[in-house]
């Protein structure tokens, strides 16, 4: 699994810049090309509660159906089992799953048939958007009629249909999950780039963001879109207002300060709608303090 690196106070995706396409093939024979490489994987477990029956312990662990696709045939400790009716969701920390032309997502479910299991997405861990489900042998979908046009998604929810199950591993087993259309992000802290209610940059944040400039002209990179988020305490319409300020103060320095004009830089104010972590802890709200670059 990659996780993300720690720098300076600085959350880096891993790559910083989208890596190499990497084509894997599913157990039904199908070659799936990932655009970010193997940053394309979702890479952390938020919640996991096995169905009843449980599967066996060696499959009773979410965190096996994190980063990219590493079955093997010996049995247990490659996949994650959902057990009987059971549930699982994970998050994409270093990218987001958008919606383009064909199939957006795709699971890697293991053995000769794919096991009915409903698949939501959402963009927050709490407003779901239902897709339907995969069975058969087809462990794509494509997300476009159900989402709304330039959303994105970072949480995906599978639920075991809870039929059919039997022996040591009742339910869905999943290997691994895949933004097959995705766009990498870039994570700033918050309290990084300003100080508490305010949209002007601290000077130390000026350097943060020049480093983030040169990456993204080296890269060819030719849009950006600025995203504020706030945590939960607080009036939301103003929470939105000053995220929005926040992604605007971001965008004008790269622009006029540090000559960012060949890259398209647009900007959205979250407010609290996309927490990433619990709003009643002063860490997760540390954390749901960012601003996030989406490229």
């Amino acid at each position: 699994m990659r996780m993300p690196l720690l720098l300076a106070g600085m959350l880096f995706a891993t790559p910083l810049i989208a890596a190499e396409p990497v084509s894997y093939t599913d157990s039904q024979g199908n070659v799936m090309t990932f655009q970010l490489g193997d940053t394309a994987f979702a890479d952390r477990v938020v919640s996991y509660a096995p169905g009843d029956p449980e599967p066996s312990q060696g499959a009773r662990d979410g965190s096996l159906a994190t980063g990219a696709p590493n079955y093997e045939k010996t049995g247990d400790g490659s996949y994650t089992t959902l057990g009987c009716g059971g549930t699982l969701v994970l998050q994409f920390t270093d990218n987001v799953l958008i919606d383009q032309a064909g199939p957006d997502l795709h699971v890697f479910e293991v053995g000769p048939d794919v096991e009915p299991t409903f698949i939501a997405v959402s963009a927050d861990g709490e407003n779901w958007v239902e897709l339907g489900k995969i069975d058969g042998g087809d462990a794509s979908l494509d997300i476009g009629e159900h989402v709304q046009d330039d959303a994105t998604y970072r949480f995906v929810r599978f639920t075991d249909d809870g039929e059919g199950c039997s022996g040591r591993w009742p339910g869905a087993d999943i290997d691994a999950v895949g933004a097959l259309n995705a766009a990498q992000m870039i994570q700033l802290a918050g309290n990084l780039l300003f100080a508490t209610d305010s949209a002007s940059l601290r000077p130390e944040a000026r350097r943060e963001l020049e480093r983030i400039a040169n990456s993204l002209r080296e890269a060819g990179v030719q849009s950006v879109t600025i995203v504020g988020h706030t945590d939960a305490r607080g009036d939301a319409e103003y929470n939105r207002r000053l995220s929005e300020q926040r992604a605007r103060s971001v965008r004008d320095h790269l622009r006029e300060e540090l000559g960012v004009t060949q890259i398209e830089l647009g900007v959205k104010g979250a407010g609290e709608t996309q927490p990433v972590a619990d709003n009643d802890t002063a860490e997760g709200r540390q954390q749901n303090r960012r601003v996030e670059f989406i490229f």
